[in-house]
């Protein structure tokens, strides 16, 4: 036994700092030469990194890698990353982080943060808060977040440059365009609303042109459709003016139709009772567009007297479709759907219409999700609507869906 203290006391000084080291960090990464190590004090996730086993190849452990003479084994510190949100930022966010680490080693925490000051705090996988964004300014702010692991080590993502916006404005013209069907009217209007998203406090007036409106409401529906009023604005003292009362209100769910696109403002007179002028409010992720129908611009063309009218709605932040589709003349037709395809050419579907209970010529779709491809094709003109009968299968009428002039 004497033996052996002299051998242990004999070796240097450095070999035996280097061993000491050895020995605390396999402990601390969750493992020791004599199978007796100490596994992390926190496991809330444990993200292997390319070349793990969770992707089918021996993973590189810190357990098992970096001991040298001179150098003592280390575990490499977490990497993070943040998943930005898309668009401008209103109400509740959801915001995620990525986190990789070392095999062994733990998440303990991850902190996300506003301009510096933490808003939030994930222990474990998915690492996901939820964020009121009406708790800062609208305008510019700076996303960031960090993480924490069970060594004690950290490391903070790359910043993220977001926009919050939670009292839009919006401008909105009014036509006879815009109803359907349209009336004869060559009248005008503008609607100017402001809105706080995270009450549903609404404010704002319609300023017409040379027309006597016997009523002027706030109404529920996507553009080609009609729905129930919500809101009365009042005359004003000044001819051709309209005010929404003090006090006006949007329902959460109200909040949610208006950012969808689904709200709009009518004018109704006395020789168009049921609305002359109309305003779809559009903020600056929808995009509303009015497409003519006709056998014309079928591929081959049709000769056939029927037409119609298709009213797209697309959320390109969202990613959803929603169309409004008013055909005559195709009573008989078995099916209506958009497709992708260029003008003149043919191309698959896209989204399947339903037809209307009360309204042979009235399809719709509201709210389908579409994928991020799509939306671009849709951005290049390659959307269509397309209307079947028994005598034209492949389609009787079509109205490509472009967004020349908006």
């Amino acid at each position: 036994m004497s033996t052996v203290r002299r051998s242990r006391e004999a070796l240097p000084a450095a070999w035996r700092s280097a061993v000491t080291a050895v020995l605390a960090t396999l402990a601390a990464c969750g493992g020791g030469g004599d199978g007796m190590g100490t596994s992390p004090a926190s496991m809330a996730t444990s993200v292997m990194g390319s070349g793990s086993m969770g992707s089918g190849s021996m993973g590189t452990s810190c357990m098992g890698m970096g001991m040298s003479m001179h150098n003592s084994m280390s575990c490499a510190a977490p990497t993070i990353a943040l998943m930005a949100p898309p668009g401008t930022l209103s109400r509740t966010v959801t915001l995620r982080a990525h986190v990789v680490v070392s095999q062994g080693d733990g998440v303990v925490r991850v902190d996300f943060l506003i301009d510096g000051t933490r808003i939030g705090t994930a222990t474990a996988d998915p690492f996901v808060i939820s964020w009121d964004s009406t708790s800062v300014s609208d305008g510019p702010h700076t996303l960031g977040a960090m993480v924490g692991d069970s060594l004690g080590q950290t490391a903070s993502a790359s910043p993220v440059a977001i926009a919050v916006d939670n009292h839009p404005l919006f401008t909105v013209a009014l036509s006879a365009a815009q109803m359907i069907p349209a009336p004869a009217s060559t009248a005008t209007g503008t609607a100017h609303l402001s809105v706080n998203l995270g009450s549903g406090a609404l404010s704002g007036s319609v300023m017409l042109g040379a027309l006597t409106a016997t009523a002027v409401t706030l109404n529920e529906a996507f553009a080609g459709s009609a729905g129930p009023p919500l809101l009365s604005f009042s005359p004003d003292a000044s001819a051709g003016e309209w005010h929404l009362p003090a006090g006006a209100l949007l329902t959460l769910e109200q909040v949610t139709t208006l950012l969808q696109g689904g709200l709009y403002v009518t004018v109704s007179t006395a020789a168009n009772p049921a609305g002359e002028l109309r305003g779809q409010i559009a903020p600056a992720n929808v995009m509303v567009i009015f497409s003519t129908m006709s056998g014309a611009q079928e591929a081959p063309p049709v000769a056939i007297t029927a037409s119609g009218v298709a009213v797209t709605t697309v959320d390109m932040v969202a990613n959803t479709l929603t169309v409004n589709v008013h055909a005559t003349g195709v009573d008989d037709a078995l099916a209506a759907e958009v497709d992708q395809g260029a003008a003149g050419a043919s191309g698959p579907s896209l989204a399947a219409l339903a037809r209307d209970a009360i309204d042979p010529g009235h399809w719709s779709v509201q709210l389908a999700a579409v994928s991020a491809a799509d939306i671009e094709a849709f951005k290049g003109g390659n959307w269509y609507v397309n209307v079947a009968t028994p005598a034209d299968p492949q389609g009787a009428i079509r109205g490509q869906i472009e967004l020349t002039g908006h």
